[in-house]
């Protein structure tokens, strides 16, 4: 008995310093072990839920390791014209991890035209001032763009030839993205325009946000939502 205590005894004391420092040591790991696990679910409650809903049916995004949010518009849209400038405004001061997009909504043979014109100007590479015109032709100079000779009217200003125009609107690479915004259109559950999808998970709009200052709010809710599921 005597030897062990002295064996014992031999073995040097952890002092109360050290201990400390252990002990805050494990403290912090833990702490940190939790915040992580609950990171993603405090993001989700500071988003109000009536402010925004699910997608009918997810959606792939095309964004790779970027965050993508979507708007689904019409250029016949009011709402959608009378956007534009706000919808500027957030895209200059969006987060790296986030792409923004639009997505021509697919609802009738009417939006369709608007959509494959969308598309066809994408594909000749148009300057951007291109689409505020379009808006701004059929919204303030009440010129419908509704048919192919008055695109190709519309496009004559940017030195586009007819044969470009057609060939473009008629070609492949439109078809394939008229198809997929199609399949969007249905997938996201929107029943009118403008809307934003986050992700290809969450719809919201200036209806279900309360306005188009709240829309955004929720936007970058839903962005930091769809992060953490990521």
């Amino acid at each position: 008995m005597k030897q062990l205590s002295s064996t014992f005894n031999s073995s040097p004391a952890l002092s109360s310093s050290k201990f400390n420092q252990i002990l805050r040591a494990s403290a912090f790991v833990l702490v940190a072990t939790v915040l992580m696990a609950c990171q993603g679910e405090t993001i989700a409650q500071t988003v109000d839920a009536t402010k925004y809903k699910p997608v009918r049916e997810q959606i792939t995004v095309t964004s790779g390791n970027k965050i993508e949010v979507a708007e689904l518009f019409w250029f016949g849209c009011g709402h959608c014209y009378s956007l534009e400038p706000a919808i500027k405004a957030w895209t200059k001061n969006i987060p790296e991890n986030v792409e923004f997009k639009k997505v021509p909504a697919l609802f009738s043979a009417r939006w369709e035209f608007h959509g494959q014109a969308f598309y066809t100007m994408q594909s000749l590479g148009v300057p951007e001032q291109a689409y505020d015109d379009f808006f701004s032709a059929i919204h303030v100079k009440r010129q419908p763009l509704n048919n192919m000779d008055r695109l190709v009217s519309f496009l004559r200003s940017y030195d586009i030839t007819e044969e470009q125009v057609e060939s473009a609107f008629n070609s492949f690479d439109v078809n394939n993205k008229m198809r997929a915004a199609k399949k969007i259109t249905q997938q996201s559950g929107a029943s009118g325009v403008p809307a934003i999808i986050v992700d290809g998970k969450y719809l919201t709009s200036q209806q279900l946000g309360g306005g188009t200052a709240e829309m955004f709010e929720v936007v970058d809710q839903l962005i930091g939502k769809a992060a953490s599921e990521r």
